[in-house]
């Protein structure tokens, strides 16, 4: 699966999602959403179809929102996601979803 077409199923994937968790913090920090993925790491390993990756929701009022989320990319869903909101992201998530509205980490 070519990059551009990971994005695609991604973004496609958003409309599948049920009720997902909601977390507020103060700054979406690159460091807070490594530790989510990480604690999925076992997953993660065992699965080669399975892709961590984050989509840019909205910035709005200077207030952020991103979706993140372990995709199935065989079953082109999200396996287990949550939405993260904050005041701002710090520069390396900013830079992430700059030139594409899904990041794709690792």
């Amino acid at each position: 699966m070519t990059v551009l077409s990971l994005l695609t199923t991604v973004l496609l994937g958003l409309g599948g999602l049920g009720a997902v968790a909601v977390v507020y913090v103060v700054i979406v920090t690159i460091e807070y959403l490594a530790d989510w993925f990480r604690a999925r790491s076992d997953r993660l390993q065992l699965d080669p179809d399975l892709r961590c990756v984050t989509v840019a929701e909205s910035i709005r009022d200077g207030k952020v929102s991103y979706i993140q989320g372990v995709f199935d990319t065989s079953r082109e869903q999200f396996v287990e996601s949550r939405r993260v909101k904050g005041e701002r992201a710090d520069e390396r998530v900013r830079g992430a979803h700059r030139t594409h509205q899904v990041a794709v980490w690792g």
